[in-house]
């Protein structure tokens, strides 16, 4: 019975530190974007333009401000999209082109924190990316599922056009797979919605 009784135990023990883990990892991404948020005010208030880091041993800082109105997201961009940009929010690709300049922009993020709302976006809907200088509105054209160890992304360097990317399939247990989903946009001249508070 005694033996039962540290099975059972050991069981509920690793079963909550489990809960507590995955907890942790959104408690980490929800409270980093406050920080993120207050780093991208001191930017768009910062008449020199400089750069001002969330914390101050972090090794990103924020670049842009993507939002999805139709889906009620808005969230900082940060510079790199290594895994520790990655742990805390949206990371732009230093391999493409800066935000909202011309060419081709890659912004990648977790399917399951900053990019979970990619599962239900649609051809047509309308994303803003907002940097220091404009806001830019893009045309959502493209949807695709491709695998990472054969497929590579393509840089426009004549057009403006942004690339959310994230693993695949969206509910999977494991990490680590190569499939990808891409959301493929290009820069309309749409305005700016007035409801969206960036």
């Amino acid at each position: 019975m005694r033996r039962i009784n540290i099975i059972v135990i050991v069981l509920l023990s690793s079963s909550l530190w489990q809960f507590s883990s995955a907890s942790w990892i959104h408690t980490k991404a929800i409270i980093a974007q406050q920080l993120l948020n207050h780093a991208w005010d001191l930017t768009l208030n910062d008449s020199a333009m400089n750069t001002h880091k969330p914390w101050p041993w972090a090794d990103t800082w924020p670049v842009a401000k993507l939002s999805a109105p139709q889906h009620n997201v808005e969230q900082i961009v940060l510079a790199g999209d290594n895994g520790s940009s990655l742990a805390f929010g949206p990371g732009h690709s230093f391999a493409s082109t800066a935000p909202n300049t011309t060419g081709t922009t890659v912004i990648s993020a977790h399917r399951d924190t900053h990019f979970k709302f990619l599962k239900d976006i649609k051809i047509n809907d309308i994303l803003y990316l907002q940097t220091v200088n404009h806001t830019e509105s893009y045309r959502i054209y493209d949807l695709q599922i491709i695998d990472s160890k054969t497929y590579s992304i393509q840089i426009d360097r004549d057009n403006k056009q942004l690339i959310l990317v994230t693993c695949y399939p969206f509910n999977s247990l494991s990490s680590g797979g190569s499939l990808r989903y891409l959301v493929f946009s290009e820069q309309t001249s749409l305005t700016q919605d007035p409801k969206l508070h960036i």
